[in-house]
């Protein structure tokens, strides 16, 4: 058997302990289903509530509160940072996420979930207010500190919002507004950001045709406190 079969066996085998504890309805017994397996095996088991609460929409709240209390028990494992890149998945590992404080957690790339959900290609609005709205309401330092996590290439998740995932169309004014706010938020500890990074940035502007006045500019700018001129004139 290859690694890569032993582990798919692994993870089966783990999604099996989980379904026959949730089975039993006993709390401690799901707790030890979970707890008991590696990282990769965690992650199965929590893509398996996920897939679960997606197509089982009146026990959605169960299967979410199921990987709620397995991560604040024993640990979000590293391996299901990656796949925190949409609003789906995010809104049904929210209260995971918030019960462990595990925010700012990074995987073996030093990316937290909002590198993940902020370059992910797929959403191409990334979810800014919902982000704001967590830090306004929410307990949010282990939130804070995320935002200013820098992954293993030195970029923070704005910038690989920039990086990854920039476009030419406008944000709607509410996402807009919370996207400054967020980058406000980074700077509160009076960090700087890296002007090491603009250039990654400026390549990845070459791809779009972005005109002195566009809002994509404007946001770049306010990010890296720099006139707009420095970034229109890229050639």
């Amino acid at each position: 058997m290859t690694s890569t079969q032993q582990g798919k066996s692994l993870q089966e085998q783990a999604i099996a302990d989980f379904i026959l504890a949730i089975r039993s309805k006993d709390l401690d017994k799901i707790r030890h289903a979970y707890a008991k397996h590696e990282d990769l095996a965690q992650a199965a088991q929590l893509k398996f509530c996920f897939e679960t609460a997606q197509s089982q929409p009146s026990n959605y709240e169960h299967y979410q509160n199921i990987a709620a209390q397995c991560i604040a028990a024993h640990g979000l494992p590293t391996g299901v940072i990656a796949g925190l890149n949409n609003s789906e998945r995010i809104t049904f590992f929210m209260p995971a996420l918030q019960a462990s404080e595990t925010f700012a957690k990074t995987n073996h790339q030093g990316n937290t979930f909002l590198h993940a959900l902020f370059a992910n290609p797929e959403q191409p609005l990334p979810p800014f207010n919902f982000i704001r709205s967590l830090l306004l309401f929410e307990r949010n330092e282990s939130l804070v500190k995320a935002l200013r996590v820098r992954n293993q290439n030195n970029f923070t998740p704005i910038e690989c919002y920039f990086i990854y995932n920039l476009n030419n169309s406008p944000l709607p004014e509410h996402e807009l507004t919370a996207l400054f706010a967020l980058i406000e938020a980074q700077r509160a500890d009076n960090s700087q950001p890296d002007a090491r990074n603009i250039h990654h940035v400026k390549s990845a502007l070459e791809k779009l045709s972005c005109d002195k006045d566009s809002q994509t500019l404007l946001v770049i700018a306010s990010y890296y406190q720099t006139p707009v001129e420095s970034l229109h004139h890229l050639h």
